[in-house]
């Protein structure tokens, strides 16, 4: 049933326009307080979303109406906007047009957060003992997500373009609401038992802190401190942090971030790999070149002391050596044949007879002299041998033995063989079967 003031069917567009127009005619100027949350600014125009408990609306601040802000807007604040609901027309969806925002305080929400992670924190669950190591390079991860989530893609879309080569394990979960955490609980169980996954990835796109809440639940957080394998998140934007990325062992901004993680690695290694290749395969080519030159010199050293070679040159050492050998001899036979001829000429000059009788001459007065040397020497060792004979004589024992000699006897007539002086009285002799006198005559 149509409205009065609308005749016949209308375009989305139109209706769209109607909308705004009543909207606006209806709330010309509101005054709304609620909490921040999905804070985000582009080109100059701040975009946020105002929530209570029950129910949020998209409020948008224009870059001329930045001047009513007292200090910056931050998730989580409680704010009064004053403005006009208006209707954006390209997404049929209505709007709170700001034009002074006044802050009231820290949202509920914001406050139970902050609560519950003070809590969790003195309670030693994001300490970083209770962090695990992430592996560098895992060939096999899990994945927590909803398998309809556009993060799901991006992460794909990551991997794919970066050639990362592993296995992946989706563990399908709702990622929003209030049946999240048991069902996250539920997936994590599920990778948890399987040995061959060595890291767990939890991933979900941005959205509204209360898209988000699910992410702070406390019993989800209890669990996932108690967890066996390494937890990577990709939670939301940037600026969002859930529970969830406290308690976990690595922390990315966003789904894409995670990737980017893992891509990153799998890139470094892959780098450092060629890398390596190629220093090893300049070291070989070194080392083989370095083998091929000193391959040339063995070469050349076996070439140069090969038996040939050596038997070649002392071959032409003999020939050289030869061949002085006999220039030597010839030179030399050349000089006694002149000396000979000049010896020769000087011996014709002289007669032979004149010659031999001054040779005998010469040798007769040499034998002389050799016969006078003879006697001489012959006579001083005859005296010689007297003088020692005689001194051999007086020291002889028949000489001493026809002088007389005394033979001591002991009482029972046995020789004694050996005796000493005694220290008392050199006249008392002492032998081992007792002391005797004798009487030693000088």
């Amino acid at each position: 049933m149509l409205t009065p003031f609308i005749k016949g069917a209308l375009s989305v567009g139109e209706l769209s326009l109607c909308i705004r127009q009543l909207v606006r005619d209806a709330f010309p100027f509101v005054a709304v307080y609620g909490e921040i949350s999905n804070l985000r600014m582009v080109k100059g125009i701040t975009w946020f979303t105002l929530k209570d408990t029950t129910s949020q609306i998209s409020v948008v601040l224009f870059q001329t109406d930045h001047a009513s802000l007292q200090q910056p807007l931050e998730n989580g604040q409680s704010v009064l906007a004053e403005g006009r609901i208006d209707v954006y027309v390209a997404s049929g969806r209505y709007q709170l047009v700001a034009k002074k925002i006044r802050k009231l305080g820290v949202g509920e929400l914001q406050q139970q957060f902050e609560v519950l992670k003070e809590k969790l924190r003195n309670e030693g669950l994001f300490s970083p003992e209770k962090k695990l190591p992430v592996p560098n390079l895992p060939k096999y991860i899990g994945i927590i997500t909803s398998p309809e989530a556009a993060a799901l893609q991006d992460f794909l879309q990551i991997l794919r373009r970066k050639n990362w080569k592993g296995s992946l394990l989706l563990a399908p979960s709702l990622v929003q609401g209030n049946g999240a955490p048991s069902a996250i609980m539920k997936a994590f169980r599920r990778l948890q038992q399987r040995p061959e996954i060595e890291l767990i990835v939890l991933i979900r796109g941005g959205g509204s802190f209360e898209d988000l809440n699910c992410f702070n639940n406390e019993g989800l957080v209890r669990f996932l401190a108690q967890r066996r394998k390494p937890l990577l998140t990709g939670i939301g934007h940037e600026t969002d942090y859930t529970l969830c990325d406290f308690v976990a062992d690595k922390r990315a901004e966003t789904p894409t971030a995670a990737a980017e993680i893992l891509a990153n690695a799998y890139q470094n290694a892959l780098q450092q790999q060629q890398n390596n290749l190629q220093c090893l395969r300049r070291t070989f080519e070194f080392r083989y070149q370095n083998f091929r030159q000193r391959c040339s010199a063995a070469e050349m050293s076996l070439k140069r002391f090969c038996p040939s070679r050596l038997i070649e040159q002392q071959r032409q050492r003999y020939l050289r050596l030869s061949k002085g050998f006999d220039n030597a001899c010839r030179q030399q036979l050349q000089t006694k044949q002149y000396a000979f001829d000049k010896i020769r000429s000087r011996i014709q000059a002289v007669p032979v007879a004149f010659h031999i009788r001054e040779q005998q001459t010469k040798l007769q007065i040499t034998t002389d002299r050799l016969q006078q040397c003879f006697r001489q020497t012959h006579e001083s060792y005859t005296q010689h041998v007297e003088q020692l004979s005689q001194r051999l004589q007086s020291f002889s024992v028949e000489r001493q033995l026809k002088r007389g000699f005394l033979v001591p006897l002991a009482d029972d007539g046995c020789t004694l063989k050996s005796f000493s002086p005694s220290s008392n009285n050199p006249q008392y002799i002492r032998h081992q079967s007792g002391t005797y006198r004798i009487k030693i005559v000088k």
